[in-house]
């Protein structure tokens, strides 16, 4: 899994908040990706939102929804529109969290990684 980051001029904090942020992430793909997949044929590009200040049932995680490009368009947060634009959505999801304070984390992340044109996949 691999996502897109940030550069090298954030302080220590946000790449740690990065870090525990992906490791998050990469725990509960299984629960996004299909999501994404159904969600993008049903709507279109949009984002996977998850409000991580809320945990209802402590054995069902987090609310989260779909929200289209549309909707994203007419919001005030440009990172999130580039992100939800650029995506590939045959091997990526964005995915927004929603944290205390009304802070949110917007990452595009990619499950399927590219293969170079004219390479073969190992394994295959």
């Amino acid at each position: 899994m691999t996502a897109e980051r940030g550069g090298p001029d954030i302080p220590d904090w946000a790449k740690e908040e990065r870090a525990s942020d992906f490791a998050w992430i990469a725990e509960n793909r299984v629960s996004f990706w299909p999501r994404a997949k159904e969600h993008f044929s049903a709507y279109g590009r949009g984002v996977i939102v998850v409000d991580t200040t809320v945990q209802p049932d402590p054995n069902a995680g987090h609310p989260m929804y779909y929200i289209d490009s549309a909707h994203i368009e007419e919001t005030d947060d440009e990172d999130t529109k580039r992100l939800v634009a650029k995506y590939d959505p045959a091997r990526e999801f964005v995915v927004m969290l929603i944290k205390a304070e009304g802070h949110t984390s917007t990452y595009r992340i990619q499950l399927i990684e590219k293969v170079p044109r004219g390479r073969p996949r190992r394994g295959r």
